[in-house]
């Protein structure tokens, strides 16, 4: 059996270059080796070279710091997970201003296309940390060649349907799986690693996703699940599900999820998220029978364009997404710190879920002066940002705005806010952070090592479809109104 410990360590891959530039050295000579390895790692020659000018650039600001110390070395470090292409560039000179942040010339390269992603921040004992990112997971386009299942496609027969073999993906099934997933959604699936043998194989290999499929008696992938972690991450997410709609009807999805909760129980996580769509709820109640609770509402996360052959399209607008939460091992207690009006809400969903959390609604200042945050983007369902804060500083709304500034060009449609929940700051910035239009999102149990997470959303003025959020019983219908009402308020104090 694989412990918590065990798979952390598993997902903290360790750099493939890692360079320290002193003073007068070609930085060129490091812009080109971060080049090579992006081409070595599949990400095209054209991106790979717009690359390159972005880290020569990070590389010149760096040079451009004032010195302190008498440390003037530069640390470029490159990391990949088999998702994710980051580069991170290092200094120990003076501290930015927020300002001076604000007018880096990498930022605009950035929006012009040149990374998908781009944080520079100041890390207290460290320095300055600017790291730039290429998201490989997009599609790229190709033909896969088998049609799309159409609503009317007759049902499998009994004697198939019935003796399906479920068990971990192999890296034999994954062309087939890329076929399975063409033709349930044709090229609009929400992940696009999912159309990519490539990509599909560097997650599993990189311990980020752990999948099990159903197949028939000739080998046909037929269904698809799995727990997937964030590098480093505590708590895996359950998704991914796919059912061939000619195999609904059978208890599929049911016979699936199980075997990936064996497959959680195996890792030893504390518990399993779940993001389950809204204009139908089936797999709201899939996750219910296995006994989740609902612990947060996304407005406006997935992308119209997303459909599911058989099933009912979304209204007119962006969908929503149910956050739920299954516990898979006992939990520590802790403490949550929100304010007054989510209290009577997280006592609910803490109540529910049998984990022993006090509540706190004390608004308290934070005692540094400095926040330390780090952001990264998502292009699934449009794009995504996340602002992931691991300690509140005074200064908690201008790390906010530096980071909105920087996904102005993106164009991104949603952005989340995580706090960290037992922080004794966490009400104070909740009440801060509605000034910038972020309300509750979600709360996620034992997220991090220092404990739960509180999760903000920001959606961005696309139409969203709030008719279509549908909950599986009255005690989700309860959340999502909480939280609706918590969006609304909001909207209409900002000005929005």
């Amino acid at each position: 059996m694989t412990t918590r410990s065990g798979h952390e360590a598993s997902t903290a891959l360790a750099p493939e270059l890692r360079v320290q530039l002193r003073e007068g050295a070609p930085l060129e000579a490091v812009a080109t080796a971060v080049r090579a390895c992006a081409i070595g790692n599949g990400v095209g020659v054209e991106r790979s070279t717009k690359l390159q000018v972005l880290v020569e650039e990070l590389l010149r600001e760096a040079r451009r710091h004032e010195v302190v110390a008498g440390d003037e070395a530069i640390d470029v470090e490159v990391v990949f997970d088999g998702g994710t292409f980051l580069v991170r560039v290092l200094d120990s000179r003076l501290p930015l201003t927020s300002r001076e942040v604000r007018q880096l010339g990498s930022r605009r390269l950035v929006a012009m296309g040149f990374a998908d992603a781009l944080s520079t921040r100041y890390r207290p004992s460290e320095g300055n940390l600017a790291e730039c990112s290429l998201d490989l997971t997009r599609a790229d386009g190709r033909t896969i060649g088998d049609e799309v299942i159409g609503p009317d496609a007759p049902d499998a027969p009994d004697e198939v349907a019935d003796h399906l073999a479920i068990g971990p993906l192999e890296a034999a099934d994954i062309p087939d799986l890329i076929r399975c997933v063409y033709r349930c959604y044709g090229y609009t699936y929400c992940e696009p690693a999912f159309y990519d043998e490539r990509h599909i194989r560097r997650l599993l290999a990189a311990g980020l996703m752990h999948s099990v499929v159903a197949k028939t008696m000739e080998g046909e992938v037929v269904g698809h699940c799995a727990l997937t972690f964030a590098p480093g991450g505590l708590v895996p997410e359950a998704g991914r599900m796919i059912v061939d709609p000619r195999f609904r009807g059978h208890h599929l999805a049911e016979q699936l999820a199980a075997a990936r909760n064996d497959r959680a129980i195996e890792l030893g996580v504390t518990g399993v998220l779940c993001h389950c769509v809204s204009n139908h709820t089936g797999s709201q109640v899939t996750a219910l029978r296995r006994g989740a609770v609902e612990v947060g509402v996304l407005i406006g996360a997935t992308d119209p364009a997303t459909s599911m052959a058989g099933l009912p399209d979304g209204g007119v607008g962006r969908g929503g997404l149910v956050v739920m939460y299954n516990r898979c091992a006992p939990s520590t207690a802790s403490t949550l710190v929100v304010t007054k009006r989510l209290a009577p809400l997280l006592r609910s969903m803490a109540d529910q879920l049998g984990l022993e959390r006090s509540i706190e609604t004390t608004s308290q200042e934070p005692n540094q002066p400095q926040t330390i945050a780090s952001s990264a983007v998502s292009w699934v369902d449009g794009g995504r940002a996340t602002i992931e804060v691991t300690s509140i500083g005074h200064d908690l709304l201008d790390v906010a705005a530096d980071a909105l500034e920087g996904f102005e060009g993106l164009d991104l449609p949603f952005v989340s806010v995580e706090l960290p929940g037992a922080d004794s700051s966490a009400a104070w910035a909740l009440a801060e952070l509605e000034r910038d239009g972020f309300t509750f999102a979600s709360w996620l149990p034992d997220a991090r090592r220092t404990g739960d997470v509180l999760c903000l959303q920001r959606v961005s003025d696309r139409v969203v479809d709030l008719e279509g959020i549908r909950c599986a019983r009255p005690e989700g219908e309860e959340l999502r109104d909480a939280v609706l009402a918590e969006w609304l308020r909001v909207r209409e104090v900002v000005g929005e």
